[in-house]
């Protein structure tokens, strides 16, 4: 993601470089300059930045409305939903290259996640962002700067009781919606791929204007050769908004969703499950559904026939179902209860049946298996 970032970094350095330049030497800009700045417009020019960048997160009632979070999450949605995807329609080998760029980054901002259960990486972060941005602006929402310093010299995690909401919320701020932003563009190379009518991202319009007041559009409209059109929201939390867009404009809208064994938390080592190279690659060749076989019931690219397997140890590879010992914390797991975890976090683990301890690895053997891009939900549209 670096390269991506930097250069989107240098288009910002070269618009600012217009910028200075004409402040310096053009009457009239210098004019609009001084009246945005003046004391009847610096005020909503302020607010209207805090859109580009805002140092925090607060409530939705909150006099002072932050949602950095939700600021960063957009940057990267616009690298793929706007300059990556005029790239892709160029040929079927672009879009190949697309899904991959898609894959690999959704992984490095899984990997984002990290630090909630790695504090000497969670430091390390904090400073970088202090040593880049003015505290002035990362730090924009009270109180936060205090709880910065706190949480630097603290070993807290995620998943206890010493994870305050005010450390979930601080936390979340510093990163870009880092399950949501993965989860949307999931769903769009999904959309992409089945090819079920014309795809249009509005991932990053948050409200449309019309004959009334504002409202919140879907993540996608989906149009079909029989003129009919779709709103299509990601997770299933929104049916207010959904309700609302589908009144106000008489297009069906419903919600899908990433089916359960996607982005999940591995209890024993607290990191999220990625997709692996294999999956990636199958992906973008049209040949995953090829991979994929049946086994009781499941559809699965199972691990156990794949090189990178080498005995549990590939850290790709996913594990449902009982573990007993401890997770992350220290605490005890859960052991009746079936969870994802990385193959190689709990293959030399046991579980009780029947009384009696079963090795995950010997017994699970041929039931390990890599995550795939299923979405929940689509179904409806496709089968109708």
């Amino acid at each position: 993601m670096k390269l991506l970032l930097d250069k989107l970094g240098i288009s910002v350095e070269h618009l600012k470089c217009l910028d200075e330049v004409f402040a310096e030497h053009n009457e009239e800009y210098q004019r609009i300059n001084a009246l945005l700045n003046s004391d009847e417009y610096k005020p909503i020019y302020e607010e209207i930045s805090r859109e580009l960048y805002a140092g925090g997160k607060t409530a939705s009632n909150s006099h002072l409305k932050l949602n950095r979070q939700m600021i960063l999450g957009d940057v990267i949605e616009y690298i793929f939903s706007g300059r990556a995807y005029y790239n892709a329609a160029k040929s079927p080998e672009h879009l190949k290259n697309f899904y991959k760029l898609i894959f690999y980054s959704v992984n490095q901002m899984l990997l984002f996640d990290t630090i909630t259960v790695n504090p000497e990486l969670r430091k390390a972060y904090i400073e970088k962002l202090e040593e880049k941005i003015p505290n002035e602006f990362l730090y924009e929402k009270e109180g936060d700067e205090e709880l910065a310093a706190e949480i630097k010299e603290s070993d807290v995690k995620i998943w206890q009781a010493e994870w305050t909401p005010a450390i979930d919320d601080f936390v979340d701020s510093l990163l870009p919606k880092t399950l949501g932003a993965p989860k949307e563009l999931i769903v769009f190379a999904e959309f992409i791929r089945l090819q079920i009518g014309i795809i249009i991202p509005l991932l990053l319009i948050q409200r449309i204007f019309g004959n009334k007041n504002p409202i919140a559009p879907p993540d996608f409209l989906i149009l079909q050769g029989n003129k009919e059109i779709y709103g299509i929201e990601v997770g299933y939390k929104k049916e207010l908004q959904s309700r609302e867009f589908s009144i106000r404009t008489s297009i069906p809208t419903f919600a899908v969703d990433l089916k359960n064994n996607m982005h999940n938390r591995c209890p024993k080592c607290g990191e999220n499950i990625l997709y692996c190279d294999v999956v990636i690659e199958n992906y973008a060749a049209g040949t995953l559904t090829d991979a994929i076989t049946e086994r009781d019931g499941k559809r699965r690219l199972f691990c156990s026939d794949c090189p990178n397997f080498n005995d549990g140890e590939c850290k790709f590879s996913n594990y449902h179902g009982w573990v007993e010992g401890e997770n992350f914390n220290g605490q005890p797991l859960e052991g009746k209860s079936n969870r994802h975890y990385h193959t190689c976090c709990v293959k030399d683990d046991t579980y009780s049946y029947r009384r009696q301890p079963m090795n995950i690895l010997e017994n699970h053997r041929e039931d390990f298996f890599a995550q795939l891009p299923e979405i929940d939900g689509i179904e409806n549209l496709i089968n109708k």
